[in-house]
């Protein structure tokens, strides 16, 4: 009974807890930005104001280069609104079974409300991390078709919506919405800089800041920069694959010794141990 008690009135936190919905009468609200340093300075459709102060100190952290790189529709201040809410929950369930005399039950609530806060977070920098990967992966290929284009002809732009156009990665829509970019007016060199600031990927920095300086230089060197930018992210990816593949090594050896190593020995040395001891028996 005292944790029903407890549950629902963590429920009705909760729900306390929880900020009002943006209201659907005026003007119609602007789709969510990814740009964590301008979610930080919305106030008109924040979820609260200690979800704004949250989000303004996120806002220059990692959580908000993250958020950015997971490519979520998700706003920062919605992150902190979540965070709070979560971490509330917890907080209820803690404090009313502290007061309900379940003193472990407290403790093991007070400690999930400090797992429940920090579980968005790592929530997102699994997605970010995962989104890298991605785009580390389908890196080597995107430079691989953007040469083999640009050699036979084709400019950049047509080049890069020839890739995004027929590609299904993440790289590709990040490209996508580079060239939309540029649609609207922005300048091409603009774009694809902050694409690379979006997507955080180290190797994709460095090939936009050589696609800038040859932009800048003239378009007569792109086939040789495009093509030496694309062997040298084929040989990373080759090394990527090779170290992977030594680690995964070293990680099965525990397993082997733990596991498979007794199963052989009792199955190699089982029948001569029986028979060693049946022949010391009566």
């Amino acid at each position: 009974m005292a944790l029903l008690i407890a549950g629902l009135a963590a429920a009705a936190c909760f729900l306390l807890l929880m900020p009002p919905a943006a209201s659907s009468h005026g003007a119609p609200a602007a789709p969510p930005r990814r740009f964590p340093a301008a979610q930080a300075q919305r106030r008109g459709d924040a979820p609260g104001w200690l979800a704004r102060r949250l989000a303004g100190l996120m806002a220059s952290g990692r959580v908000a280069r993250d958020l950015a790189v997971s490519g979520w529709d998700e706003t920062l201040e919605e992150l902190a609104s979540r965070k709070l809410r979560l971490a509330g929950l917890a907080l209820s369930a803690a404090l009313l079974l502290a007061l309900l005399g379940q003193g472990v039950g407290g403790a093991v609530a007070l400690a999930a409300a400090v797992w429940a806060f920090q579980a968005p977070d790592l929530e997102v920098r699994r997605a970010a991390a995962a989104r890298r990967a991605a785009i580390q992966r389908d890196l080597p290929y995107f430079l691989f078709t953007l040469a083999v284009l640009a050699e036979s002809g084709l400019q950049l732009l047509p080049a890069l919506d020839h890739y995004a156009r027929n590609s299904r990665t993440a790289l590709g829509r990040a490209v996508e919405a580079a060239l939309a970019e540029i649609r609207l007016g922005q300048p091409p060199a603009l774009a694809f800089l902050d694409m690379a600031q979006r997507l955080d990927v180290r190797d994709l920095t460095r090939f936009v800041g050589a696609l800038v300086q040859t932009m800048e230089k003239g378009t007569d060197g792109l086939a040789a920069t495009l093509r030496q930018q694309a062997e040298t992210a084929w040989d990373k990816r080759r090394r990527l694959a090779q170290e992977l593949g030594a680690r995964a090594s070293v990680k099965l050896l525990l397993p082997l010794v733990l596991f498979v190593l007794p199963a052989v020995l009792a199955m190699a040395a089982g029948p001569a141990i029986y028979a060693f001891l049946t022949q010391l028996g009566p």
